[in-house]
């Protein structure tokens, strides 16, 4: 993943994404004047998110000691879901228009998956 220091570490392009099942958790600063209106926008996203089949969990927060600052967990079964949920007008909107945005910082990382057998056993 490209950062750039000058821009305080923030994401300036993705990373490779993975064509199977994988998840990207991080944090987005919000420029302060728009940090209300970006919920707004994250609560709308949020209900979409539970109609995109390729999602499998889709958590987004607002910092509780800065209310400026989002955090974000998102799992999704592949690269294809990924790119569908990021070509919705509203994403697009977001990232291309809005400008509510000061920076984000991820990372993309593997599930760990559950090992196969019968739950509970602790033998």
């Amino acid at each position: 993943m490209a950062s750039d220091a000058s821009k305080g570490g923030f994401m300036t392009e993705l990373p490779p994404i993975p064509e199977d099942e994988f998840c990207v958790f991080g944090t987005v600063f919000a420029h302060p004047e728009h940090a209300d209106a970006l919920e707004a926008v994250y609560a709308e996203i949020t209900r979409l998110s539970a109609f995109e089949p390729g999602i499998i969990y889709y958590c987004l927060a607002r910092d509780g000691d800065d209310s400026t600052i989002f955090h974000f967990f998102e799992r999704y079964t592949g690269r294809k879901a990924f790119e569908d949920h990021n070509i919705q007008p509203i994403i697009q909107k977001l990232i291309n228009e809005d400008r509510y945005i000061k920076g984000v910082q991820a990372k993309f990382v593997k599930p760990i998956m559950p090992t196969a057998g019968r739950g509970g056993d602790k033998s």
